[in-house]
């Protein structure tokens, strides 16, 4: 993790979707089944005057796009989001 940089993992009841939440309270990563993968800057930095996206998709995501989604939080947060939330029965 970033210094500085606290968070959270959040999962939905069903195993479909990811939450990764910054200190600041923000969504700064997430991951859906369904929407694909969103990797934002925190609230604060964008309240700053930055952009909100670092790395965001729009589409259904597979195993694929996890890993992708696991390797870009590892790489703008150094955060390891363990690779056994998602359920992909």
């Amino acid at each position: 993790m970033v210094e500085g940089v606290d968070y959270c993992i959040d999962v939905s009841a069903d195993g479909r979707t990811v939450w990764v939440n910054g200190a600041d309270g923000s969504c700064i990563g997430r991951f859906s089944k369904r929407f694909g993968l969103d990797v934002h800057k925190t609230s604060s930095e964008q309240i700053a005057g930055g952009n909100q996206c670092l790395h965001c998709t729009h589409e259904p995501a597979g195993p694929a796009a996890w890993d992708d989604f696991r390797a870009q939080m590892q790489l703008h947060y150094r955060i390891d989001v363990p690779s056994n939330l998602v359920n992909w029965k």
